[in-house]
């Protein structure tokens, strides 16, 4: 009986860790921008320190579209653009945006109003 329950705990915990990293977040939302926008110092932080599997998870597409992005300087910039929030989608899939910064996002949307988004720029680079 121990090891049946040991089992069961295991396989919890692993089903816990599997499904803690899945949000349905829609990256082209308006709302879902503004709390990239306002929460940007830890959407970069989360997002910096997974560049370097990067090259492991992305097509060769992908992956030349976020050095694009990126500017070939291998982290986010200090302060997101206009081009780099509507183009992100396209460099890192919905998938792994919800598994990186989709914990942040969703806490954002579900607990928070931001009625004042600070501006930034085109960059249109």
């Amino acid at each position: 009986m121990g090891l049946l329950s040991s089992f069961a705990s295991t396989a919890g915990a692993a089903f816990s860790i599997a499904t803690s990293g899945s949000y349905e977040i829609d990256w082209k939302d308006p709302k879902v921008r503004d709390a990239v926008i306002v929460h940007w110092k830890e959407v970069k932080e989360k997002a910096d320190a997974a560049l370097p599997l990067a090259g492991l998870r992305l097509t060769k597409e992908q992956k030349a579209k976020l050095d694009e992005l990126l500017k070939q300087k291998g982290v986010f910039p200090d302060e997101p653009t206009d081009y780099l929030l509507d183009n992100l989608p396209d460099a890192i899939p919905p998938a792994s945006l919800n598994r990186i910064i989709g914990g942040v996002i969703d806490d954002c949307l579900k607990n928070h109003d931001h009625k004042e988004v600070p501006t930034i720029s085109a960059g249109t680079e």
